[in-house]
């Protein structure tokens, strides 16, 4: 997303509407603000931007160019609530309006963003930032054709602008366009060599293709990425060289998904000797020390003392040189407790129990029991969960097997479509009465829940990860262009030796998926 340069000096035209008789110095740090400002110097501009204030504290010029400092320093909701104070007081103002939609867009709230970035074309309809930046907001709607329109509009005023290549680039990925996509992202590089979102962006693109040769090196771009979490250290990233005696954190720094997908290159660290300790959300703390080769797990927002090596999870099959060949794909990797198995089979069994009558009434059969472990909503923060994501409804098929029941695996975000089902199909809910009314359920109590099932069904989310990292039966349900992990037309994964992958066919056609779901586990169960 770009900012426009209007959001930078909106104000300065209003300045003479302020009686400025006594406000020499208050003009005075507002002409150095917007001088820092676009020069980079997003922390200065902000001290001078806040002494503004004190003068014209309803001036929606430096509110806005503050929003911008603030949005730059990566305190997006902070300057979401300054670009609206400044909308309100100039409702008309073009920069304003494209600003408050980078805020809205960067937190996930595309749909919100989008008629912002409409409105502003309509005061000023050739400002090709803005073009580009309602293009990128479609994409990320899913609406890709529209996309396409608005960002190819950007390139006809900016033909040489490195985003606008990089963006069409990334909306044809999404449309399963990889070989034109890599032409955008090469196009871009070459105007701008330094350029770490095309360069991330191509890595997708080659690890789906499974070239992970140039592709885990190129993802190490990722790190200078706007959106990306900077984490600090006082001691070096490590290189893969010798720990006998020494200490190394991994740190997470994505989704929990990722979290469990790369905690396996830990086995490969603790190879080199030292002690491993991992630093992770405190969902995963108790599931991952239950790994072997990890001395030790602490939640990320403790303070963390001194190390003698760092090394971001996903920088390990860099670090390593992870090849086709050399992928570490040995399940399981992840493991669980007898303790906490034991603890959490009268809670499956009293939820099954429970769910007794199957619909119009049919009773199930208790000696012809398959039981399927199911999950259908993602973060929904997450900008591809609009695609990955399925209603709870399409188990329908499934749940008319003879024989099979459905057991809730979900938590939080989706789980009010439990209630929406309205009785059409039975799905077992967990309710665990030791922990109250409250579901605090962590990743190690859903791994105890998952080894007493038949399979697990699940989309592309952290569920997927946690079944295939244990090593139980999973099948995860897939969008037509779905994320680089899981390659390119493949039903298997080399991540995880028992998964099944099922794709949609038509982009949006979940149907079809479950029905091909339904008709396979169908004739397994009558075989």
């Amino acid at each position: 997303m770009v900012g426009n340069q209007d959001g930078w000096a909106g104000g300065e035209s209003a300045l003479a509407e302020v009686d400025v008789v006594n406000s020499y110095t208050a003009t005075v740090y507002f002409q150095q603000a917007a001088s820092l400002l676009k020069r980079g110097l997003f922390a200065e501009s902000e001290a001078y931007l806040h002494e503004v204030l004190r003068f014209w504290p309803d001036h929606a010029g430096t509110l806005n160019n503050l929003g911008t400092a603030v949005w730059q320093q990566k305190r997006v909701q902070e300057a979401e609530l300054l670009y609206r104070r400044a909308l309100a007081l100039e409702p008309n103002g073009f920069g304003i309006l494209n600003n408050l939609g980078n805020a809205l867009w960067e937190q996930g709230r595309h749909a919100e963003a989008i008629p912002l970035y409409h409105q502003a074309l309509e005061i000023q309809p050739d400002a090709w930032e803005t073009q580009m930046n309602l293009g990128v907001a479609l994409s990320d709607h899913g609406d890709f054709e529209e996309a396409l329109a608005w960002i190819r509009a950007a390139l006809r005023s900016q033909p040489n602008s490195p985003e606008a290549i990089d963006n069409l680039g990334m909306t044809l990925a999404r449309q399963g366009n990889l070989e034109e996509a890599l032409v955008c992202y090469e196009q871009a590089l070459r105007l701008r060599p330094d350029f770490p979102e095309a360069h991330r962006n191509r890595a997708f693109a080659w690890l789906a293709r499974g070239d992970f040769e140039r592709g885990w090196p190129e993802y190490e771009w990722r790190l200078k990425c706007r959106n990306h979490r900077e984490l600090t250290f006082n001691c070096p990233q490590w290189a893969g060289q010798d720990l006998a005696g020494r200490s190394i954190l991994l740190h997470t720094e994505q989704g929990l998904g990722d979290s469990l997908q790369f905690i396996r290159f830990a086995a490969m660290v603790k190879q080199h000797g030292g002690r491993v300790v991992v630093s992770c959300p405190p969902p995963l703390v108790r599931l991952l020390a239950m790994c072997p080769y990890v001395d030790g797990v602490l939640s990320e927002h403790p303070p963390v003392p001194d190390w003698d090596f760092h090394a971001p999870l996903m920088s390990l099959p860099a670090i390593f040189g992870t090849t086709w060949a050399t992928l570490p794909a040995e399940t399981p990797y992840l493991f669980v407790d007898d303790a906490a198995i034991g603890r959490w089979r009268p809670v499956v069994s009293r939820a099954l129990d429970e769910e007794t009558v199957g619909p119009a009434g049919r009773t199930r059969d208790p000696g012809r029991i398959f039981t399927i472990g199911i999950a259908w909503q993602g973060n929904p923060r997450n900008r591809v969960d609009r695609w990955r994501s399925f209603p709870l409804t399409e188990f329908a098929h499934l749940a008319e097997l003879p024989g099979v029941r459905l057991v809730s695996l979900q938590k939080g975000e989706g789980t009010e479509q439990l209630a929406a089902l309205a009785g059409r199909f039975p799905v077992a809910v967990l309710d665990d009465p030791a922990r109250g009314a409250e579901d605090r359920r962590d990743f190690l109590d859903t791994a105890a829940v998952i080894r007493q099932l038949d399979l697990v069904i699940t989309p592309e989310s952290a569920v997927a990860h946690l079944a295939g990292g244990l090593g139980v039966r999973v099948w995860v349900a897939l969008a037509a262009v779905s994320d680089w992990r899981w390659l390119l037309d493949r039903e298997d994964s080399p991540w995880y030796p028992t998964m099944t992958l099922f794709r949609q066919t038509t982009p949006g056609d979940w149907e079809g998926v479950f029905r091909r779901m339904a008709r396979i586990l169908g004739q397994e169960l009558t075989a």
